[in-house]
C-alpha cells in the first residue's frame, strides 16, 4: 500500500520542501494551497523532479472545503498516512503595518484580528484532522504533525507583544494536547514541532536553517522515530523536545 502525505498551505516555502522531501522518502504527496493554481504550478515543479505530487485546492479556515478534499482521497486512496498541517498567518508578513500592530501591540490590539490568527492557526488543524481521522485510521502509522512555534512556547517568551500569532501557537499546542490524548487509543500520533529559524518569507533571509534544513531534520530526528509513546509532545527540528 503506497503512503499517502497531505500538506497544508504547501505552495512554497516549508510546505514546498516538505513535498519534495516526503515525495522522494516514497510517499505520493497532496499538495494543497487555498488558490488551485498556486498548487498546481508547485505540483508540475515537483513533477519535473519525477516525484508523486497530487495538487489540491484546500482552504483551512473553510470546514466544508475541508470536508470535500477528505472525501476525494477516500475515493482516490482510502487512507492517509500522513498529514501536515503547515498553513498558518502572521499578519507581520502581510505588508500591512496598521493590520500587525492590530495584533501586536496592545494600545493597538484588535480582538478581530487576534481572533483570525487563533482560528487558522489553532483551530483549523484541529478541524483538519475532524476530517481526515477516519483516514488515518486506515494507516499502519498514522501521523499528524502541526507546525507550531517558539513563540507559542510560555516559558520561552521573553519580549512583549506579538498577541496574535504567539498566542495561537501556544493555543494549537494546547489543542493537539487534547486531541492526541483523545486519538492515542485509536493508534494516531498528533505532537506539534518548532521548525526552527527558517529562511522563508516568515523567517525572512537571516534566518539560520534553509528549509531543506529544517524539513530533513524533522523526518529524520522526529517522524522516523516518534511512536505512539510520544504522542502530544512538542519537539524542536532536531529531534530534542521543546520546553512548554
Amino acid at each position: 500500500m503506497r503512503k499517502i502525505a497531505l500538506i497544508t498551505g504547501a505552495y512554497k516555502g516549508l510546505g514546498l520542501e516538505w513535498s519534495r522531501q516526503l515525495a522522494k522518502e516514497g510517499f505520493t504527496v497532496i499538495l494543497t494551497a487555498r488558490n488551485y493554481i498556486k498548487a498546481k504550478k508547485a505540483a508540475d515543479d515537483l513533477q519535473k523532479e519525477d516525484l508523486q505530487i497530487i495538487p489540491k485546492a484546500l482552504n483551512v479556515a473553510n470546514e466544508e472545503n475541508i470536508k470535500k478534499i477528505a472525501d476525494e482521497i477516500k475515493t482516490e486512496f482510502g487512507h492517509l498516512d500522513l498529514l501536515i498541517n503547515n498553513a498558518g498567518i502572521n499578519s507581520k508578513d502581510s505588508g500591512d503595518n496598521n493590520l500587525f500592530m492590530k495584533s501586536f501591540r496592545l494600545a493597538d490590539l484588535d480582538a478581530e484580528e487576534v481572533l483570525r490568527h487563533i482560528r487558522i492557526n489553532s483551530i483549523a488543524p484541529i478541524i483538519t484532522v475532524k476530517h481526515f481521522r477516519n483516514l488515518l485510521n486506515k494507516s499502519n502509522n498514522p501521523i499528524v504533525v502541526s507546525i507550531s512555534s517558539w513563540l507559542g512556547s510560555i516559558s520561552k517568551k521573553n519580549i512583549g507583544g506579538h498577541y496574535g500569532y504567539a498566542t495561537s501557537k501556544s493555543a494549537l499546542n494546547m489543542m493537539n494536547k487534547a486531541m492526541a490524548l483523545e486519538l492515542q487509543d485509536e493508534g494516531i500520533i498528533a505532537i506539534v514541532v518548532n521548525p526552527g529559524w527558517v529562511q522563508t518569507d516568515m523567517g525572512g533571509t537571516k534566518a539560520p536553517l534553509t528549509t531543506k534544513q529544517s524539513v530533513r531534520g524533522l523526518i529524520d530526528n522526529v517522524i522516523n522515530k516518534i511512536n505512539i509513546g510520544d504522542t502530544g509532545k512538542f519537539y524542536q527540528w532536531d529531534g530534542s523536545e521543546h520546553p512548554w
